[in-house]
């Protein structure tokens, strides 16, 4: 299986898994729907842009290069001093938006904006917290053409960032990261299908099944283990594919073997 069809086939199989696990996750309440629509939709133009230069782009270098820069940003996050989850019971009125000072000249659309999120998940936990929705947005417009370039989902990259950076409680930066996932992957996968780029049989259907089945498994199991936890495997993984991708740079004839999706 050469290169382009590894990589629209592990998309379509990312698909179908976040698909799966964006059903199992809304029944957990995790999901935070305006941002997981908004991380889509800013990921939507990268994973439709990805397919259509595959053939093109110097994809070793850009392996090497994104490697190095996966590894740089596990370190520095596995570094970063561990923050406690903010979960409340309280009431707080709806969340509404601020703007900083220095950004209040700027229009409205260019401005970055500060906004409170109220989750109630499951069994009455609620979880608040506040984060910079413009530039959350805007790390998902890379993250969606990496998404579809390498066929990866994104999930173990866009999790620590929202959880380190952004201040997502663990919980709901997994949820509503697969469910962005399900939408923007969906659409790389329908563009790499249209190119001809996806092996639908054996690797697709069989494999397919497996990953259903793993969707389900996986938002239950993020009910009972604990955030840090979780964490430290995101970022594990983070390190392995940043190893991966330098590995396939340097020597292409690995690229059909992968770790990580």
């Amino acid at each position: 299986m050469g290169p382009t069809i590894a990589a629209g086939t592990s998309l379509a199989l990312v698909s179908v898994n976040s698909i799966s696990g964006t059903f199992a996750y809304k029944r957990t309440g995790f999901i935070d729907l305006r941002s997981g629509l908004l991380f889509a939709l800013a990921a939507v133009p990268g994973s439709i842009f990805a397919p259509l230069i595959l053939d093109y782009a110097p994809a070793g270098l850009f392996k090497i290069l994104f490697g190095i820069l996966l590894l740089g940003l596990g370190i520095l996050i596995g570094l970063k001093p561990e923050s406690r989850e903010r979960e409340s019971s309280e009431e707080f009125e709806d969340f509404k938006l601020s703007k900083p000072p220095a950004f209040s000249s700027m229009p409205d659309w260019l401005q970055f904006t500060m906004a409170k999120r109220r989750i109630v998940a499951k069994k009455g936990r609620v979880f608040v917290f506040e984060f910079n929705e413009s530039l959350g947005t805007a790390f998902n417009i890379v993250l969606g053409f990496i998404s579809s370039f390498f066929g990866t989902g994104g999930g173990f990259l866009r999790t620590p960032v929202l959880v380190s950076v952004f201040g997502f409680p663990v919980q709901v930066a997994v949820a509503t990261s697969i469910f962005a996932l399900s939408i923007y992957s969906t659409v790389g996968a329908g563009v790499h299908a249209y190119l001809g780029n996806v092996d639908w049989y054996p690797a697709f259907v069989w494999s397919g099944m497996g990953l259903i089945i793993g969707g389900q498994v996986g938002a239950r199991l993020m009910e009972v283990i604990r955030g840090i936890w979780i964490l430290r495997i995101l970022l594990l993984i983070v390190l392995v594919m940043g190893i991966q991708l330098i590995i396939q740079g340097v020597w292409p004839q690995t690229s059909s073997f992968t770790l990580v999706h």
